[in-house]
């Protein structure tokens, strides 16, 4: 399903970039470099660190709310992990990084920011439809990837290319279901 859903985002892209005259060059898939690994980390502790706060800040005014939450998370974890050896997992969730950081990050934000301009009304458009992406995590799985999607749209259009965005959206996922499994949520442990 991912896969599938993964391929025809890419072909959807491919398709707009085509019809409106632009490469993939244009939305920030220009050729990777070395710094684009340590970039993709940094961006990785940022979002992983903004994230601890926001779900603690949550969970001190919504407990029952975040451990529900987390408790879907474990059941997302197991139906989209459970029984695939962790090499086919890390592809899968690579691909994630990269299908949806080429429509958030490249298409959408670079979209926003040719319509309204500036950075800010770019980002929280683009990072909001990101999160809203991600309503079947709940109100608390959206919030979370808004706040990611922001952090990740003002990196790309900082260093303007998405590879440290795709990288660190992959260690991101792969981290959060890592975690998961680990605990026993999500079938074998990792």
């Amino acid at each position: 399903m991912v896969v599938s859903q993964g391929l025809v985002v890419l072909v959807v892209t491919g398709l707009l970039l085509a019809w409106r005259n632009q490469r993939w060059r244009d939305i920030g898939l220009v050729p990777p470099m070395v710094r684009d690994g340590g970039r993709a980390v940094l961006a990785f502790v940022i979002c992983l660190g903004l994230n601890i706060v926001l779900v603690y800040a949550l969970h001190w005014v919504f407990p029952d709310t975040v451990a529900a939450h987390s408790q879907q998370l474990e059941v997302i974890a197991r139906q989209l992990s459970y029984g695939i050896p962790l090499p086919a997992l890390i592809a899968v969730l690579a691909l994630v990084g990269v299908y949806e950081e080429l429509f958030a990050r490249g298409l959408l934000l670079q979209r926003c920011r040719s319509l309204a301009g500036g950075t800010w009304i770019p980002v929280t458009v683009s990072s909001v439809l990101f999160g809203l992406g991600h309503l079947y995590q709940g109100w608390v799985g959206v919030a979370q990837t808004t706040l990611i999607g922001i952090v990740l749209a003002v990196l790309t259009l900082r260093w303007k290319t998405l590879w440290p965005a795709i990288l660190a959206h992959a260690l991101l996922d792969t981290a959060s279901i890592a975690l998961i499994r680990s605990m026993g949520g999500g079938g074998t442990s990792v």
